[in-house]
């Protein structure tokens, strides 16, 4: 985890040696200061969050677009005794009240899923997925489908391109058309909406896509900010 309260104030470490207690479970926290990565906090028994993963400065450039108080939120699931943390949960309490969580790695569908079930559980939730080619090819095949439509439409005030996704195995484009939440892409700086099963199929004249196609729309970064923070 990258925040966490001490001495009142809630914050990354800032030197070797600092501990502190986690909000959460109450566990023992230690400061972890590397040479080239993100300051962090580390659970000395193990993390409560078992969903946690290292996050490195993509995570925390991200984070940081939001107000402190709304970075890193522990939530809790009475029936199941689930705790997990929210990487950003903006408006809370609120009937609009956005999870927004950041994926750099990979991740299966069947925990894709997982999380959905937890997260938009009283909030709407918001998937900003890094796409990039340390480990895949990722980033390479969608910057090569961008462009190449089979089709434009507008829904909603929004417009989307049709596209194919350009790679032999379309798993990864189908994984995440099938979420139930809202699905943003992050290349190279740029944000793309992910139309979901319901919206690429009202732009593509009412019939589901073709596997391996997908339909997207452009945004700022300024506006899916603002897509987050909206509360009303």
């Amino acid at each position: 985890m990258i925040y966490a309260w001490i001495d009142g104030v809630k914050r990354q470490p800032i030197a070797k040696g600092e501990r502190t207690t986690c909000k959460d479970c109450g566990g023992l926290l230690t400061s972890v200061i590397p040479a080239q990565s993100v300051m962090h906090w580390r659970h000395k028994a193990g993390d409560c969050d078992r969903w946690s993963e290292a996050e490195g400065p993509w995570h925390l450039g991200w984070k940081e677009q939001f107000d402190i108080g709304c970075r890193e939120i522990g939530l809790y699931d009475a029936a199941t005794g689930e705790r997990h943390r929210a990487d950003v949960l903006c408006g809370a309490g609120t009937p609009n009240a956005t999870v927004l969580e950041l994926q750099h790695s990979s991740i299966s569908e069947q925990e894709r899923i997982k999380r959905e079930a937890f997260y938009r559980q009283n909030h709407r939730m918001f998937w900003l997925v890094h796409l990039h080619d340390e480990v895949s090819f990722t980033g390479t095949n969608f910057r090569m489908s961008l462009g190449v439509g089979a089709g434009m439409a507008t829904v909603d005030g929004h417009n989307f391109e049709i596209v194919r996704f350009a790679s032999s195995s379309s798993q990864f484009i189908e994984k995440w058309k099938r979420s139930r939440a809202h699905v943003f892409f992050d290349f190279q700086d740029h944000i793309f909406y992910l139309a979901n099963e319901s919206v690429a199929a009202r732009a593509n004249g009412g019939l589901p896509l073709e596997k391996g196609y997908f339909a997207y729309s452009w945004l700022s970064r300024e506006d899916f900010i603002r897509a987050v923070h909206r509360v009303k």
